[in-house]
């Protein structure tokens, strides 16, 4: 298995995700959206309100990040629909018979399973989220796994 780069995202715990798995939190929708200047990832804009939305989005390593989560299973997908640019991030998740959960993109339906990221919805369809591995510690800060650091962090020119 190839290593990777696990980045701790700031203000944002296990506790403040809205649970998809309680069905009295699949008919609310707030978004947070992470704009952070900071050196790898961006905080959303008001933790506290966290426990009220779907997803948080998080700017992680130069790149937008939704996390979502299920049960005890953290979720880090990109936050755009890889089909065409809808906000992924503002989707609903769906439990697909066989497949597990799915974010439902608001702009054309389309599903991507949480997992993977393989388009489930429409069937035949070859294009993927791109999903990140995650870490929960026993604190419950969450952290995103990267294949490596982003250039920007290491641009040499001034």
């Amino acid at each position: 298995m190839e290593e990777k780069v696990f980045i701790r995202v700031p203000d944002v715990y296990f506790s403040d995700l809205n649970n998809w798995s309680r069905p009295e939190n699949a008919s609310r929708h707030k978004l947070i959206t992470a704009r952070g200047n900071s050196l790898v990832c961006g905080s959303p804009s008001n933790p506290r309100d966290q426990k009220d939305g779907k997803s948080v989005v998080v700017t992680c390593n130069e790149v937008s990040i939704a996390l979502f989560r299920v049960d005890d299973k953290v979720y880090a997908v990109q936050s755009q629909c890889p089909h065409a640019g809808g906000p992924l991030h503002m989707g609903d998740i769906e439990e697909l018979p066989g497949e597990g959960p799915c974010v439902k993109c608001p702009w054309h339906n389309w599903r991507f399973q949480l997992s993977t990221g393989k388009v489930k919805i429409p069937r035949g369809r070859q294009e993927s989220s791109l999903v990140f591995p995650v870490k929960v510690k026993a604190d419950g800060s969450i952290y995103v796994g990267f294949d490596k650091f982003s250039n920007m962090f290491f641009d040499t020119k001034f």
